[in-house]
């Protein structure tokens, strides 16, 4: 009798475990179906950046994401006709990459899909290089021009996110912030004792942000 009541309560249990996985994953106390997404930037005021990012659910209401991004741009101008120093043009390549560590409180839903609202870290770093064109009269105008960028900034997001069976994920939103970008160039500068000579520059700025966020990816 004993022997028999042991195996049905075993039974029991474990059809109730099989029940369980049935809604889900277990994450913390609760289930959820998925909890990882990754999504991929979908292009509309920057066609040159592109950022991935990836998202963990922490709780019913709550995850941590980590996004990396980069941008590359390359342009050619010319002028019509040279100008009297031989100068025609330049050659402009610039590129950045970046870090951006975020959180997501969840308003409505349960995460990974619903009304959420982010903060965020973005911190970046770059150069770019404008090289003139030409035939010119003097060589030190034909001299390269390099810049370097770090940047460090926050937002806040207000999004939505929605996943379909079988787990694609589409994510909107509209996020404001500030950053601060240092730059450091070369410049030409009137030396007293010297003369003209070329001098590292360093400068800084802040600015105000805004961005429009579409995210498509995959749930899981």
């Amino acid at each position: 009798m004993v022997s028999t009541q042991w195996k049905l309560g075993v039974s029991l249990v474990l059809l109730s475990a099989v029940a369980f996985a049935q809604e889900g994953v277990t994450t913390g106390s609760f289930p959820v179906e998925r909890r990882n997404v990754v999504t991929v930037s979908v292009p509309i005021q920057s066609l040159n950046q592109l950022s991935l990012e990836g998202e963990r659910v922490m709780g019913e209401r709550f995850s941590v994401g980590l996004g990396v991004f980069a941008s590359f741009l390359h342009e050619r101008t010319r002028l019509e006709e040279a100008d009297r120093s031989g100068y025609e043009g330049y050659n402009y390549t610039g590129h950045q990459v970046g870090l951006a560590p975020s959180v997501r409180f969840y308003l409505t839903g349960r995460a990974p899909q619903g009304l959420w609202l982010s903060p965020r870290l973005e911190v970046s770093a770059g150069r770019s290089s404008n090289a003139p064109v030409g035939n010119f009269v003097d060589d030190s105008l034909a001299k390269d021009s390099i810049t370097d960028v770090w940047s460090v900034g926050g937002t806040a997001t207000l999004g939505y996110s929605v996943v379909l069976e079988p787990g694609f994920t589409v994510q909107g939103g509209v996020a404001l912030g500030t950053r601060r970008d240092a730059v450091a160039f070369d410049a030409l500068v009137m030396d007293s004792i010297e003369g003209l000579k070329v001098e590292r520059v360093h400068r800084s700025t802040w600015l105000l942000t805004q961005r429009i966020l579409l995210n498509v990816g995959w749930a899981f």
